[in-house]
């Protein structure tokens, strides 16, 4: 697309030159003729562009373009019978032309420019929230043997609830150590055994550990959106002969980056439909046990 508006402002700024220079303006041959092949132009760069134009619809784009130009050249003789009027008219007329086609050439510059700026921005905060809702699952599983497929199941749990902290007390003497060698896995599970290392087992609130200083409002809502949340559900899966139950938070490009260039999002779809991945940010799976990972860039693992 750049390329195509590079050639689009020299052939235009070229024309406003043969226009705009009384010698070449003389030559019909190289006036018209400039006129002729820049509109060819046009056409052949609309045609690249899209792919998709048909040859009877070209044909038409270059009537239309004379035509045009006919109109102007016959609307600059009844402005003034002075016939510099064409040539300043014209000029004036292609150099706009020039610096819109310049003007578009600094948007297919910074449109994917600002268009990643804002996507990275989107995605670091998608991300911070689907870590949450990991956390708060897996925290919700070691009280309850199974992920739940409800935000708002989760959301209470994390208010109300609290969760079972086991915490080591004690530690094998050097003598146990000595005993058995120096080997630390047999000398903690003598210590065990004899009562020297003990597990001490307590309730700790989850709001006020795991989410402390989060506004929970936010939990479950999809960054950047008006009030959309996220996708989630639960399966059970075979593997190595045991049922598993997962998880999966999902949201999708379409409504994570709303509001943005429809295109490039059009891109990213494209891409990972190629590569069969799912089309938008998500963290666990329905379909494996992936150990609740997401799909993200490991970038966005660090703030």
């Amino acid at each position: 697309m750049t390329v195509f508006i590079i050639i689009l402002i020299i052939a235009t700024i070229g024309v406003a030159y043969v226009t705009f220079s009384e010698s070449l303006a003389k030559n019909k041959l190289i006036k018209y003729g400039s006129y002729i092949v820049y509109f060819l132009l046009i056409e052949l760069i609309l045609y690249a562009i899209t792919g998709s134009i048909n040859v009877p619809l070209i044909i038409l784009g270059i009537s239309v373009a004379v035509g045009l130009l006919i109109l102007i050249i016959k609307f600059s003789f009844n402005l003034s019978t002075n016939k510099k009027s064409i040539k300043y008219i014209l000029s004036f007329l292609f150099l706009g032309i020039a610096l819109y086609s310049g003007y578009l050439l600094y948007e297919s510059i910074m449109t994917p420019i600002r268009f990643n700026a804002e996507k990275n921005k989107r995605y670091q905060k998608t991300v911070e929230e689907l870590k949450r809702i990991r956390t708060a699952q897996i925290a919700f599983k070691n009280e309850y043997d199974k992920y739940t497929k409800s935000l708002d199941t989760l959301k209470k749990f994390i208010i109300n609830d609290s969760m079972t902290v086991i915490k080591r007390v004690g530690e094998a003497p050097d003598s146990i150590y000595l005993q058995q060698n120096n080997n630390l896995e047999k000398a903690e599970k003598l210590a065990w055994k004899l009562g020297l290392i003990i597990r001490d087992t307590f309730k700790v609130s989850i709001l006020d550990t795991l989410f402390n200083n989060y506004d929970l409002k936010k939990f479950g809502y999809v960054p950047f959106t008006d009030n959309y949340k996220f996708e989630m559900d639960t399966a059970s899966i075979a593997t190595g002969g045991l049922n598993i139950n997962v998880f999966e938070a999902r949201v999708l490009y379409s409504v994570l980056l709303n509001g943005m260039d429809k295109h490039l999002i059009g891109n990213l779809n494209d891409d990972a439909q190629k590569l069969k991945l799912y089309p938008g940010l998500r963290v666990g799976s329905l379909k494996e046990n992936n150990n609740n990972e997401g799909n993200w860039n490991k970038e966005y693992d660090i703030k």
